[in-house]
């Protein structure tokens, strides 16, 4: 009766741990951050309503990446809602995503490059908004620069991620193999929102209790043989 008892418990202990390690999970807050699906001209799942992005063979990973040069304003534009676009699950309340990507290039003299991200709920309200964030001057071609952002928790209601990168204003020029090497020109990739579980999915505190009865009977089990 007793070894049944361990045996049970002991079964019913890695069930609960496994369950926690299943939710052990990332989440992306956003599709083909690579850049690596789409056409020549394209990239999958981000909006073709801001296409004054092209496609570069220059990338931080892979063999594809995001490039901005414009000399326009606001005329070099990449955006992604996470759901229309992307074709990805809600957002869950509650979660703290972390938003982060790659930068190399250069910004020029006269351009700038700036970054919104956003929380919508199903009608395109705003319900929590970073405000259009400004990437310093200090980029160069030598180096990728990973450019973070928290926005905080998801709030109630709130659906959907909505991105958008804007490189305005910046000269135009082309460099050694066609591509754009000179001042004003920036390529992003690697473009992330996601949480990360492992270290944040605590053991079900079950779990614990289970795993010190085992632990319990065990040691009577041994008492009693001794």
């Amino acid at each position: 009766m007793l070894k049944t008892i361990c045996k049970n418990a002991a079964l019913t202990a890695a069930v609960l741990l496994s369950s926690a390690a299943s939710q052990a999970v990332t989440v992306n807050g956003f599709a083909n951050g690579g850049f690596e699906e789409g056409t020549a001209f394209a990239a999958t799942n981000w909006s073709p309503a801001a296409m004054g992005y092209t496609i570069s063979g220059y990338s931080h990973t892979g063999s594809r990446a995001m490039r901005l040069s414009s000399p326009a304003v606001n005329a070099a534009i990449g955006q992604q809602n996470s759901i229309e676009d992307g074709g990805l699950v809600p957002l869950t309340p509650g979660d703290n995503p972390l938003f982060s990507f790659w930068i190399t290039g250069e910004q020029g003299s006269t351009g700038n490059v700036n970054y919104a991200l956003r929380y919508l709920d199903d009608l395109g309200n705003i319900l929590a908004d970073s405000g259009s964030q400004g990437i310093g001057n200090g980029l160069s071609w030598n180096s990728w620069t990973q450019i973070t952002y928290d926005l905080g928790v998801v709030p109630v209601g709130a659906t959907t991620a909505f991105l958008e990168i804007v490189h305005a204003i910046g000269p135009i020029g082309t460099g050694p193999g066609g591509e754009d090497w000179t001042a004003g020109t920036v390529i992003i990739d690697d473009v992330y929102l996601g949480v990360e579980a492992p270290s944040q999915v605590p053991v079900p505190a079950a779990a614990w209790l289970f795993g010190s009865a085992l632990l319990g009977l065990v040691g009577i089990k041994r008492k009693k043989t001794a």
